[in-house]
């Protein structure tokens, strides 16, 4: 699968296309960039929406960094955590459900790379203790 079948429908914003095209060149050459590198790509790209609209943003985003880096899963779910945290979300049961239903949605706000939907329906199911762990966490943060 080539950049522009992979990350198609990431063609806007430009940040979300140039995260695309970055992507590819960590698949490319993984050991090129570091995972500081990578994670602020990440966090750079997002943009300012409504929290739920953020948590599919955030899902679409971290998926093929997770794919590619399961090592950072524990640090990159935090971003959609502390949305659905935000949007009312009171069962860390619900977080992992929440993922699988955006990788199964039809039109999502932002699409998910096929890396990413792999991930989210294959993956992130297999990281149920970290992600209870940090909506635990989160959830402690916004209620202090």
């Amino acid at each position: 699968m080539t950049t522009s079948q992979r990350f198609a429908a990431w063609s806007s914003p430009r940040r979300l296309a140039e995260l695309g095209e970055f992507y590819e060149a960590v698949n490319s050459a993984p050991e090129s960039v570091s995972d500081a590198e990578l994670i602020q790509r990440i966090t750079g790209t997002f943009w300012p929406t409504n929290c739920w609209a953020f948590v599919e943003q955030a899902f679409a985003i971290i998926a093929p960094a997770c794919a590619m880096r399961p090592h950072l899963v524990r640090e990159l779910i935090a971003h959609p955590i502390e949305a659905m945290i935000a949007g009312g979300l009171l069962d860390e049961n619900e977080v992992i459900a929440q993922g699988v239903a955006f990788a199964n949605k039809i039109d999502p706000y932002v699409e998910p790379s096929p890396d990413g939907r792999r991930w989210l329906l294959e993956q992130l199911p297999k990281f149920e203790a970290e992600v209870v762990d940090v909506y635990r966490q989160k959830y402690h943060e916004a209620s202090n």
